[in-house]
């Protein structure tokens, strides 16, 4: 509430601004603490809305503090100018309606925002298993894709170049087990006796595949020298895995 009385008027007619005080209790109102003093910057004409509002400003930015403290007790005097002289022209304090009904719309607004969080985070949650779920089914597809890939013949390294993938991942996905070095090394030797020509490590690679063999480059490349080591192909790049066939 408030109350309040006519401004002044000086000797020579001018019209002198208010000066208010805001002070704060936290003893239930035995004792008050000057916080802030100052002039009405605004022109107010009625010294009692000019308390009131300054109340209701200032209680509302210590309501929406940090919440550390519980906000103290509150109350505005306003004076006539140009300097503070009792007694006050009039007084708003804390427990009005007015401080009762913003503090109401303040604790409203922040259940509100606090509701929208909480849906907000509803959502994100729902969306990160929706996409969790999404990319266990694409992974599954292509695993089974793969494995398709796999046992109608398609090369390996085809398939690594297809999914983005490595050999060793194709490999592992088909569940074709690799054979022993031995076994890859006849394989490729047939073929390169069938075929003749230039070889490379895809080629190798592909050719192996295509009768069974799972193979990474790294074991291709091996596979290569050692049957150079034995003359059937000849190294025509030393800076790579190129090879021609030995006429025999």
């Amino acid at each position: 509430m408030y109350r309040w009385h006519q401004q002044h008027e000086n000797m020579e007619g001018d019209m002198h601004p208010y000066i208010y005080v805001i002070q704060t209790s936290t003893d239930d109102g035995a004792t008050w603490k000057n916080i802030t003093a100052d002039t009405d910057t605004e022109g107010y004409t009625d010294p009692g809305k000019l308390a009131s509002d300054i109340l209701d400003s200032r209680y509302r930015d210590a309501l929406e503090g940090e919440g550390a403290q519980p906000v103290p007790l509150m109350q505005v005097h306003v004076y006539n100018g140009p300097a503070i002289s009792a007694p006050a022209i009039a007084t708003s304090t804390i427990g009005s309606d007015r401080q009762w009904k913003e503090t109401g719309r303040l604790l409203t607004e922040i259940a509100a925002e606090l509701r929208d969080f909480e849906d907000e985070k509803k959502k994100a949650e729902a969306q990160i298993l929706s996409t969790q779920t999404a990319i266990g089914n694409a992974r599954a597809r292509l695993e089974n894709v793969t494995q398709s890939a796999a046992r109608m013949g398609m090369p390996q390294v085809d398939i690594a170049h297809a999914t983005g993938r490595s050999r060793e991942w194709v490999r592992k996905v088909s569940g074709v087990a690799q054979e022993s070095t031995e076994g890859q090394k006849a394989a490729l030797k047939e073929a390169i006796r069938a075929a003749g020509g230039t070889w490379n490590t895809r080629r190798a690679a592909t050719a192996l595949t295509e009768v069974g063999h799972l193979v990474t480059d790294k074991r291709t490349r091996q596979i290569l020298r050692d049957l150079a080591a034995t003359g059937i192909i000849t190294k025509t790049d030393p800076s790579t895995a190129t090879y021609r066939t030995t006429e025999q």
